[in-house]
C-alpha cells in the first residue's frame, strides 16, 4: 500500500481521507450472494425442464407403443365389424401396457375400424409434469397427440 491510499496526515498537515480505504470491497457487499441465488434459480428451472422433457419422451414412447399393440389386435380380426367389436379388447390391452397413466382419465382414444383396408387409432393424452403451474403453459411439453395406423392383411 503507497502513502496515497493511506489514510492519516496528507503533507500539508491536514487529515485526508482516502475513498473506500477504510471498507473492503466498497459498496458492492453481497453482491455476489445475490448473483449466485438467482444463477443457482435458473439453474434448477432449467433442470426441471430437462427432467420434463425425459418424462415426455418416455410417455411418448410407451404410448406410441401400447397405441400400436391395440391398433395391432383389433387390425388382426378378417372383418370390419369384427373389428369394431374387437374395439373394447384393444382399449383394454392398452390400459394395461401403461399400467397407472393408462389407467388416468387424461387420455382419450378414438378409433376408427370402418375402413376395410386398416386401423387407425387417435390418441390424445396429457402427460404427467414436474414442472411447477406457471411453466406448464410456456413449455408446450404437457400434451400427446398421435395418430396410429395398422392396415388390415387380407388373406388370400
Amino acid at each position: 500500500m503507497s502513502n496515497r491510499e493511506r489514510p492519516g496526515p496528507s503533507p500539508s498537515g491536514a487529515a485526508r481521507l482516502v475513498p473506500g480505504a477504510g471498507t473492503r470491497g466498497g459498496g458492492s457487499r453481497g453482491a455476489g450472494l445475490l448473483g449466485a441465488l438467482a444463477a443457482l434459480l435458473v439453474f434448477f428451472l432449467l433442470l426441471l425442464v430437462a427432467v420434463q422433457v425425459l418424462f415426455n419422451l418416455h410417455a411418448d414412447s410407451m404410448v406410441t407403443s401400447a397405441g400400436f399393440e391395440a391398433a395391432r389386435v383389433v387390425a388382426g380380426f378378417d372383418r370390419a365389424p369384427d373389428r369394431c367389436r374387437a374395439v373394447p379388447t384393444g382399449e383394454r390391452r392398452f390400459r394395461e401396457a401403461l399400467g397407472r397413466f393408462g389407467a388416468a382419465s387424461s387420455i382419450r382414444l378414438d378409433w376408427t375400424c370402418d375402413d376395410p383396408d386398416e386401423v387407425r387409432l387417435a390418441v390424445a393424452a396429457e402427460y404427467p409434469t414436474v414442472l411447477p403451474p406457471f411453466l406448464r403453459g410456456l413449455t408446450g411439453l404437457g400434451r400427446l397427440d398421435r395418430v396410429i395406423t395398422v392396415r388390415v392383411e387380407a388373406r388370400r
